[in-house]
């Protein structure tokens, strides 16, 4: 029994220390005084943020207790950019049309071009012999099939080139005596292209 009240004795002394509560104020400090009503100077925040020893208590009523604003939408407004026309041609700069001849004085070839684009399109091919080279009086055709093309929606649609010369001369022709005259380069074709609809003339996305 004496064991017992020693031990209630000890407690009754130490509690006070252990457990000293704290109040944090509305300026940011904490404080061992009692809050007071009405006090400026001793008023919790709200809620009320107390420590125990390592407790922490903290009590608010359901109007009180802090809250934040939600983003709410206000207005929805569309974003527009200027696209363009835009065309691809596949593998263009490693492409290359080869004449095979059709009799002494005439050479045809065609080719095979992928091409992808976001709009309609008008096609037309041109033809351009190589200044250094000398065909004599010869004569030149080009056509593209077909001469239209639709947007592919990312896909690719093929058309083919085909390039005649007739009545060329040979007697002036330079010939290699490394490659014995084959595969030389007498010109190039070029693929042109142009919108296949009426133009429009306003500006676009208040350009």
């Amino acid at each position: 029994m004496k064991k017992l009240l020693f031990v209630v004795a000890v407690l009754a002394l130490v509690a006070p220390a252990s457990f000293g509560r704290v109040y944090l104020l509305n300026n940011g400090t904490w404080s061992s005084n009692t809050p007071v009503l009405g006090d400026p100077n001793l008023k919790a925040t709200n809620p009320d943020w107390e420590f125990d020893s390592n407790n922490s208590e903290r009590k608010a009523e359901s109007w009180s207790w802090p809250t934040t604003y939600s983003m709410v939408d206000v207005c929805v407004i569309p974003v527009k950019m200027d696209v363009g026309f835009w065309i691809k041609v596949n593998n263009c700069s490693t492409l290359v049309l080869n004449l095979k001849q059709r009799d002494i004085h005439s050479y045809t070839g065609s080719l095979t071009v992928g091409i992808v684009t976001n709009t309609n399109l008008s096609l037309s091919v041109s033809w351009a012999k190589l200044s250094t080279v000398n065909l004599g009086s010869y004569s030149h055709s080009e056509s593209v099939s077909p001469s239209t093309v639709n947007a592919t929606s990312g896909n690719t649609a093929n058309v083919t080139l085909t390039e005649t010369l007739t009545s060329v001369d040979l007697s002036n022709m330079t010939v290699s005596s490394a490659t014995g005259g084959n595969c030389v380069q007498v010109g190039t074709i070029t693929l042109r292209v142009a919108p296949n609809f009426t133009p429009v003339l306003n500006g676009g996305c208040g350009q």
